[in-house]
């Protein structure tokens, strides 16, 4: 099993020129060979995507067409991450426009039980629960964790969990609304059109022509909600109007997303009160929700009635150079997904048993337990985080370093976000 870590943690301050946010970082990684790795990382991307030939002629020209990604404040961070790493542009450009169509995750929302509160006055909160999964070891060394203010000590507005040299968002959270992408293994190709759509998609984002889908996670993560950059901006006088704020907020992004150009992939976003899973795809998008428990990995809802379609999917990924471990990542999906189930509907049991509760609901510990069942926590898992969209915070988060061994679960944090020592019950 995998060594549990702390996450390196970071301020970006985004009244800073784009060029010169990232610069006080890198000195931090100096001794992981940045330059190695991100190079390395764009070689193995290309031939898992292209084939061992077509990806190492594809290495050969993309100095010379992977010039920039589309939004110029995220090129110019580029420009400038490039040379305090020394990484060539071209290779963090494939960087940031091919790792959000490859990677797995274990994500979801589930009401939780505050335990802080008083016997008689105990409240729920929906928690958002996150793994990252693949196969590309040498990026644990480079796992950060983002704050980002709008100035100079200023509060912190967003924070992300992510690869030094990243600048979409992958996991992500604010107050409000807390996010996460997964990959999906399929996309609408029922027509010569329908591909051809695709396909011209993904050329023009890696062309810098268009944005990715990361890139559009951002922007929403960073963007402020609707009218808080207005002088006259107040907050909510009543909790009702605030989740009624939010409920408009997430109705707004789900409406964008439901017809904009996009890669395959799946989006997990967490509001305080509710969790939306989207089946995204170029053009159309489906959307689950619940206040209660709800779930992603890397397969459709439909797949797990009838499993052809995803079998398939992963039998395609395994037929070449796995080097990023997806064949078996969307095998074991639907599998992986029902231990979760399971799990949960055991601890639901035992809360009702304890706290007296009749809804559906579990505690912190509960999740903690989840992210460390061996059905979750595998060798592939980079990192693994909790996420409070209430008030914008991760309440917990691990990195997994790779080829060692150990016994962490013995260590949990508590509901206030303190490491303690959990007695099984």
């Amino acid at each position: 099993m995998s060594t549990a870590a702390e996450i390196p943690r970071f301020v970006v301050d985004l009244s800073q020129p784009p060029e010169e946010r990232y610069a006080h970082i890198v000195p931090h990684f100096q001794g992981s060979d940045i330059s190695c790795n991100i190079n390395t990382v764009f070689n193995d991307l290309l031939k898992d995507l292209l084939g061992q030939s077509f990806g190492k002629f594809m290495a050969s020209v993309s100095p010379r067409i992977l010039r920039r990604v589309y939004m110029p404040e995220e090129n110019a961070e580029l420009v400038g991450i490039s040379k305090a790493m020394g990484v060539p542009m071209h290779a963090l450009v494939a960087f940031n426009v091919l790792l959000d169509i490859l990677l797995g995750c274990t994500s979801g929302g589930v009401r939780t039980l505050n335990l802080a509160d008083g016997p008689d006055q105990q409240s729920s909160r929906m928690l958002h629960f996150r793994t990252l999964d693949w196969g590309m070891d040498l990026l644990r060394q480079i796992i950060v964790e983002l704050d980002f203010v709008r100035k100079t000590g200023g509060p912190v507005i967003a924070t992300t969990v992510t690869y030094l040299g990243y600048v979409g968002v992958l996991t992500g959270v604010r107050k409000g609304l807390s996010m996460g992408l997964n990959f999906r293994p399929y996309h609408c190709r029922d027509t010569l059109r329908q591909r051809v759509s695709f396909r011209m998609h993904q050329v023009k984002v890696i062309l810098g022509k268009r944005r990715s889908i990361s890139s559009a996670l951002r922007g929403l993560l960073l963007d402020p909600t609707p009218g808080e950059d207005s002088p006259t901006y107040q907050e909510p006088d009543t909790d009702v109007t605030a989740s009624e704020i939010q409920d408009c907020h997430i109705q707004d992004i789900l409406k964008i997303l439901s017809t904009s150009r996009s890669t395959a992939a799946y989006l997990v976003f967490c509001t305080p009160e509710r969790v939306y899973v989207v089946e995204k795809d170029d053009r159309k998008s489906l959307v689950r929700d619940s206040d209660t428990f709800l779930t992603a990995f890397n397969h459709d809802g439909h797949d797990e009635k009838d499993p052809t379609k995803l079998q398939q999917a992963a039998a395609d990924l395994a037929s070449g150079d796995d080097g990023t471990a997806m064949a078996a990542l969307v095998d074991g999906s639907l599998e992986r997904k029902g231990h979760l189930d399971r799990l949960w509907k055991k601890r639901v049991k035992k809360c009702q048993q304890r706290f007296g509760h009749q809804d559906p609901i579990i505690t912190f510990r509960d999740i903690l337990r989840f992210l460390q069942d061996d059905n979750i926590l595998v060798d592939e898992t980079h990192y693994a985080v909790i996420m409070d969209p209430g008030n914008g915070t991760m309440l917990w988060r691990r990195l997994y370093k790779a080829e060692e061994s150990t016994d962490d679960s013995s260590q949990y944090e508590n509901d206030d976000g303190q490491e303690s020592v959990i007695l099984t019950d």
